[in-house]
């Protein structure tokens, strides 16, 4: 996504790699941050975010997911690893776990059809920050 308006058909394969999903993505140089915000629902397999998830990036190098997740059959989990793309949509780096080299980010979705709030803290290279005009998903149920 980039920091303009973005959209994509809704027929979304399971993994999307290196596509910029329909999103708003805004700068906010007064808080030193970019905020990546998804406009419509992104789905695979059973599970689905809601429309208005967001990756925030900080300068320092720390970036936030707060999205609303839920499944249409229960014991499923939502997988998602997040890229960091430049104007030309080439790979900067990925965003890890907070606290872990993995860039996977799993969120368990035990009952089915119940919304649950997903807030998730990552890292990139801060030396990045002010190449990043895209966040690309992959994503698995």
């Amino acid at each position: 996504m980039r920091k303009s308006s973005r959209t994509m058909s809704a027929a979304v394969a399971v993994l999307v790699i290196g596509l910029a999903l329909p999103a708003t993505g805004t700068a906010n140089a007064a808080l030193g941050e970019k905020t990546f915000t998804w406009k419509r629902p992104m789905t695979a397999g059973d599970c689905q975010i809601s429309a208005g998830a967001t990756w925030t990036l900080y300068p320092n190098g720390t970036a936030r997911l707060d999205a609303t997740v839920f499944s249409m059959d229960g014991d499923d989990a939502w997988l998602m690893w997040a890229r960091l793309l430049d104007e030309d949509r080439a790979v900067l780096g990925e965003i890890r776990v907070s606290r872990s080299n993995g860039t996977k980010f799993v969120k368990n979705l035990p009952v089915q059809f119940r919304r649950y709030r997903w807030l998730a803290n990552g890292r990139f290279d801060q030396d990045l920050f002010d190449l990043v005009e895209y966040v690309s998903l992959s994503k698995h149920c």
